[in-house]
């Protein structure tokens, strides 16, 4: 048998380059990736026919793709929810301080969604997409876990609802068919999209819109903030009325009238140092977005400051991507005394005791659909105060002549000039506010028959 002979490998003969050696490996590979996607497709089928039955308990998952600190409808559904019973799990930015009974309560757990946020040499539109397929895969991953076999329920703030509703959606579709989901409508995303664009016919708008539109219908009940909105709704995006309620936004309950002492409050308050009993103070609360028009209000402080003979504070409170140019405005012109500007940024313990302390507050809030109502106005009327509001469509369900003065002109500053004055001087509208506000959040919320 001499001419059997082991030579082994010689020297080049395994040598086929890494195309080869790839497409050998990947071959290879093949049974352990069919048995892994067979046993996680298997898992996710049986996960799937256990919850076809129904959800095991009674919670409720809320998502606001935004900063939880400064979404306070959102607080004041969690906050009702957990009264009427539920287990709350609330996913969101955790960006700022959240009100107390969030981290107090032990039916409510948080759960952080990371921000993801803009280099400014980064196109806005390149930077969009990209940002919705990050959160695409975040969402995807933080949702399937904390939707389970107990979650009945999955609230979903509307703006922003890209991609959260999507995930939403394609998760009941998927492992997720026992969970009803609700859309808490607070204005039109497109709308507010198309304040960058003032096109409504722009391919970004239109996709935003459709997607508003045909992701909204694929949910099971809707909540909006007013009339308008329900009958756009309806109108607009044929989605049926019988499953949309309207829940007017109430103030919270720290946003009351004063009943304790004036001086007292103001004594702890910074932002009003130096304040006297004869002063007068406006408010106005803003995020400094472009649905907010600083240029007039400047220009109607300046008419306003010529006119008076004693002392008013006006404190700007909030913070957002205009308001540096507010403040520069503000630098450029040369105030008498009589005439106080301050912008501010206040904790969430001290916000209502300002508002508790002003004489009126103005909201420049114009709604980029026209269909919303401002959080502002509701908590100035919380606290008893009358308002000096830019008009729009679905305005008069929140403010009438009782309660505020309307602007007929949104960018004539003579005009808002002439009602803050009034507002301060020479009408009493504070009756009318405080009846407004003896209807509180919870007495709404009661009526939406959802949960």
């Amino acid at each position: 048998m001499s001419w059997i002979v082991y030579k082994g490998f010689q020297p080049g003969q395994l040598d086929f380059g890494w195309p080869v050696w790839t497409l050998i490996a990947l071959w290879l590979s093949v049974p352990v990736l069919f048995y892994f996607c067979m046993a996680h497709a298997t898992y996710l089928w049986r996960v799937r026919q256990k919850r076809l039955a129904g959800p095991s308990g009674n919670d409720v998952v809320v998502i606001v793709l935004g900063d939880l600190g400064h979404s306070p409808r959102m607080a004041y559904h969690v906050r009702s929810l957990v009264k009427s019973g539920r287990f709350v799990h609330l996913c969101g930015y955790l960006e700022s301080t959240l009100p107390d009974f969030l981290y107090d309560d032990d039916t409510v757990d948080l759960y952080e969604i990371p921000v993801i946020r803009r280099r400014v040499w980064i196109p806005y539109l390149v930077f969009a997409a990209f940002k919705v397929v990050a959160q695409c895969c975040k969402l995807t991953s933080l949702l399937s876990t904390v939707i389970d076999k107990n979650t009945e329920y999955v609230l979903v703030q509307n703006p922003p609802s890209i991609p959260v509703l999507a995930i939403a959606v394609f998760l009941r579709k998927t492992i997720c068919p026992h969970v009803k989901i609700v859309v808490d409508w607070h204005n039109l995303n497109f709308s507010i999209l198309n304040l960058k664009y003032h096109n409504d016919n722009h391919p970004a708008v239109q996709l935003l819109r459709n997607y508003e539109k045909y992701m909204g219908k694929l949910a099971d009940y809707h909540f909006t903030v007013t009339e308008k909105l329900k009958e756009f709704l309806q109108t607009d995006f044929g989605i049926d009325g019988a499953r949309i309620s309207v829940v007017h936004d109430r103030p919270g309950d720290e946003f009351v009238p004063l009943k304790g002492d004036k001086r007292a409050i103001i004594k702890e308050l910074a932002v009003l140092d130096g304040f006297r009993d004869a002063d007068k103070l406006i408010v106005s609360a803003t995020s400094f977005t472009e649905d907010e028009d600083f240029g007039v209000l400047v220009e109607a402080l300046k008419k306003l400051d010529s006119k008076l003979d004693s002392r008013v504070y006006m404190v700007v409170t909030g913070k957002g991507p205009l308001q540096k140019k507010f403040l520069d405005a503000v630098a450029q012109n040369k105030w008498s005394e009589n005439l106080i500007i301050r912008n501010v940024w206040l904790p969430v313990s001290d916000y209502p005791k300002l508002l508790q302390v002003a004489d009126a507050g103005v909201s420049l809030h114009y709604s980029s659909s026209g269909l919303d109502l401002p959080m502002k106005i509701v908590d100035l009327f919380g606290c008893g105060v009358p308002v000096v509001s830019m008009d729009f469509p679905a305005l008069h369900e929140l403010v009438t002549d009782q309660n505020g003065l309307v602007m007929k002109n949104n960018s004539d500053a003579s005009e808002l000039c002439d009602k803050m004055y009034r507002l301060l001087y020479e009408v009493d509208l504070k009756p009318g506010a405080l009846r407004e506000s003896a209807r509180r959040w919870d007495q709404e919320w009661r009526n939406t028959k959802i949960f």
